[in-house]
């Protein structure tokens, strides 16, 4: 069975060849913004990539930066990742120099193998970092841009960190992190987050800071793909398959095929399966979808979704998005106009730009999509049955 929830690794990794040939090729001259909601299988892609560039016997960094709410903080994980990272040491004299350029490394290089030490430094370059932090790390990176290897920084949960961080610390740190892309031609990042990155530094220095990357979006799956993996998984458990199965399950799904719903609805079946010790069939696929996966017990999946607007929206723009995403989910799609109505009413502002702004952020957080011709609709029919069930009083 697939993983709920969990980064799929190993033989769980499926498909994603394109995206990973994709950014591998564009590592060569750029750094990569990769764009996809929770549970999209992101960071999955991003182990991927760093497995495959180990294996390439490139040097590779993972940060998890979801906890970091400072620049300085931010500064001080990457170069404890790279004094942790065995390749860095064997192939580089980053150690050597940052032994003899930093007192915060003096006081702790005999120590740096043990754990309690670890922590031990990463306070002390923390705490070296928090007065004028751009000068001082300007020192770090010329030392880290003397290396003669290329390094690569695969950032998760990066929009995340930047949203903690004090506004005029935000601001200072994009402009020197895009300043710092522009002057290092040996380092590449790979950022992603589960959140708009576009919303986040919109008022934090402007989408223009992070122009320079390029921009990769993970979707749902092919509708191959997402077949042969429920055929996979059923003869794994020990089911019998037929094709109406496969075709049955992503009806009840619909486009995109989402890796995690995939993954909630073949969770569901089995539980299904074992309680009721019967056979699968399509009226027990039908059963499972209305009553399991959007009945109370499958509630908690979907949760997030309405959770994240009140935690990464601003009050006025949850209001706005909330109201629009209760009309939208009642129709196979929504006229833009009546939604900017909607957003007129529920935020007082009569500013077209501003309401197209809240759309581009709903698209990029994957609750819908914006076709010119016809409309507004949800990207995902699961999430769209959901939505109409829990929040779908219209207005």
């Amino acid at each position: 069975m697939i993983p709920v929830g969990n980064p799929a690794v190993g033989n769980d990794f499926i498909d994603r060849e394109k995206e990973i040939s994709l950014i591998l090729s564009t590592l060569e001259k750029d750094s990569v913004l990769l764009i996809a909601p929770r549970r999209f299988g992101k960071t999955s892609i991003m182990r991927k990539l760093e497995k495959e560039l180990l294996d390439a016997d490139e040097i590779c960094v993972f940060l998890e930066v979801e906890d970091v709410n400072s620049p300085h903080r931010f500064i001080s994980e990457i170069v404890m990742a790279l004094i942790e990272n065995e390749k860095i040491e064997r192939r580089t004299r980053l150690i050597p120099a940052f032994k003899n350029g930093f007192q915060w490394f003096k006081d702790n290089i005999e120590e740096i193998g043990i754990s309690v030490f670890k922590a031990k430094l990463r306070t002390n370059i923390k705490n070296d970092l928090k007065e004028n932090w751009i000068d001082k790390t300007a020192l770090i990176f010329d030392i880290i841009n003397e290396a003669d290897s290329k390094i690569c920084f695969i950032v998760d949960e990066f929009p995340i960190a930047i949203e903690k961080m004090e506004p005029k610390d935000a601001e200072d740190f994009l402009h020197w992190f895009r300043k710092l892309r522009q002057v290092s031609p040996n380092l590449r990042f790979i950022v992603g987050g589960s959140v708009s990155m576009d919303r986040v530094v919109r008022n934090v220095g402007g989408v223009s800071v992070i122009n320079d990357f390029k921009r990769v979006r993970v979707d749902g799956f092919q509708k191959q793909t997402a077949l042969d993996l429920i055929e996979k998984i059923f003869q794994e458990e020990g089911w019998t398959y037929v094709p109406s199965y496969g075709e049955k399950i992503l009806g009840c799904i619909g486009e995109a095929y989402i890796p995690y719903f995939i993954a909630i609805m073949l969770s569901a079946i089995k539980e299904e399966y074992i309680l009721r010790d019967g056979e699968i069939n399509d009226e027990l696929i039908e059963k499972t979808y209305n009553f399991r996966i959007l009945g109370n017990e499958g509630k908690y999946y979907f949760e997030h979704y309405s959770q994240r607007l009140r935690i990464f929206y601003g009050d006025m723009e949850e209001k706005a998005a909330i109201a629009i995403l209760k009309n939208v989910c009642n129709v196979d799609c929504y006229p833009v106009d009546m939604a900017f109505g909607i957003f007129k009413r529920e935020t007082a502002i009569d500013d077209y730009e501003q309401f197209m702004d809240l759309i581009a952020d709903l698209s990029n957080d994957f609750y819908l999509e914006h076709d010119p011709e016809n409309g507004l609709k949800f990207y995902s029919k699961m999430l769209q049955d959901w939505w109409r069930i829990y929040h779908g009083d219209v207005q």
